[in-house]
């Protein structure tokens, strides 16, 4: 290493301790400010707004409330920011890791309710999968949590698991987001909305494509839908349309041939309204088949990695689902053309009852009258 750059690490450590140090010395100061009877919201999944649960949530919490809301990495100059407010409001509502929490003790009198983001219990997450972080720091994420709401009773020993958490914490309150999957009038919205911006879209027999990220030993790697997108195009009929929607953490894209008519890109608009005129949703270890449970949408799972995917399950995979499983794109079209099996119905019924049951369409209620509480 030559002078120059060890010059270079050399400030480059001093400029990371500097900033340790300051960060040590806010949180001191932070601790001595006046606790706010006032709720933050915190989230890593977006910028500068709230998604989902958070966004459903916090509209209908009639308290004083705060949001702050910055995808990773966050910025030296965020940081500080952040710690103010996980040291100065009474409780702390957040949809994700807190990585913050890892380091810091929060004050006597303050609270954390963690909202997940996914409903139900499918793919194993938390303690209880590979992971970028030992045990250790997992373990202290997750350890300040006061509430952590779930979709059903038979959910809430996955996530006290997960987590690492006394099973006591762990309420079947529902899901905010789903109160509106629920309701006729929401839903009739989101059709309107839907077929408002892709007027493609209606008469046709839709089928949707909603594949998650994958991993290695904890790190997201490139995802390979091991379909060709020509052969599926020519075998959809003039009256059928393809839809893609990839998980929101992936940054390839996966449909690169504009040539295909039949399929589409639809990565930017919201889950509940594509699954709205939904025919068929074709999933592989997404959680999005809970919602898809809660609308009576029939779900096929396309799983061609199956025996290399690194992530186990909180069921039997493949005997506890509630739709086929396929392994090749042969077996896809096939099945697409033959149609979902009617005596598949009961089996759904059970797994929205054993995974759901909490979400009744009144879960933001009941949420924000405990967070009411905490206050």
């Amino acid at each position: 290493m030559n002078f120059l750059s060890a010059a270079k690490k050399r400030f480059k450590n001093f400029i990371k301790l500097s900033i340790k140090r300051i960060n040590l010395f806010l949180r001191s100061v932070f601790r001595r400010l006046p606790l706010r009877d006032r709720v933050f919201f915190y989230t890593i999944r977006a910028d500068g707004k709230l998604l989902e649960n958070s966004k459903v949530l916090f509209d209908a919490l009639d308290t004083k409330k705060i949001i702050c809301a910055h995808t990773l990495p966050h910025s030296v100059f965020i940081k500080p920011v952040i710690y103010y407010r996980l040291l100065t409001n009474k409780v702390i509502v957040t949809d994700d890791y807190v990585r913050y929490l890892r380091n810091l003790k929060l004050r006597d009198g303050q609270k954390v309710v963690q909202i997940w983001h996914a409903g139900g219990a499918f793919k194993r997450f938390g303690l209880d999968a590979p992971s970028q972080l030992t045990r250790r720091e997992e373990i202290a994420t997750h350890s300040q949590y006061d509430l952590v709401t779930v979709t059903s009773e038979h959910c809430r020993k996955f996530y006290a698991q997960a987590f690492g958490i006394d099973i006591e914490k762990v309420k079947a309150l529902g899901m905010p987001r789903t109160d509106a999957l629920l309701n006729k009038a929401a839903l009739d919205d989101m059709r309107k909305n839907i077929y408002g911006r892709h007027p493609e879209l209606k008469g046709k027999k839709i089928y949707s494509y909603f594949p998650t990220f994958r991993e290695i030993k904890g790190k997201r790697v490139p995802f390979d839908p091991e379909i060709n997108w020509a052969e599926l195009n020519a075998f959809l009929k003039d009256d059928e349309v393809f839809v893609i929607h990839k998980h929101p953490v992936m940054n390839e894209e996966l449909l690169k041939d504009g040539s295909c008519d039949k399929i589409i890109n639809l990565n930017s608009d919201p889950t509940p309204e594509i699954l709205s005129v939904s025919d068929i949703l074709i999933t592989d270890y997404s959680s999005v088949i809970f919602d898809a449970s809660l609308m009576n949408v029939p779900t096929v799972f396309y799983c061609p990695d199956f025996d290399r995917y690194e992530r186990s399950f909180y069921v039997d995979y493949p005997e506890d689902l509630p739709g086929p499983v396929v392994y090749d794109q042969a077996e896809l079209s096939a099945l697409l053309r033959a149609g979902v099996d009617d005596t598949l119905k009961s089996k759904a019924i059970d797994f929205r009852e054993k995974f759901m049951s909490a979400c009744d369409g009144h879960s933001t209620e009941r949420i924000a009258n405990e967070i009411k509480k905490l206050l």
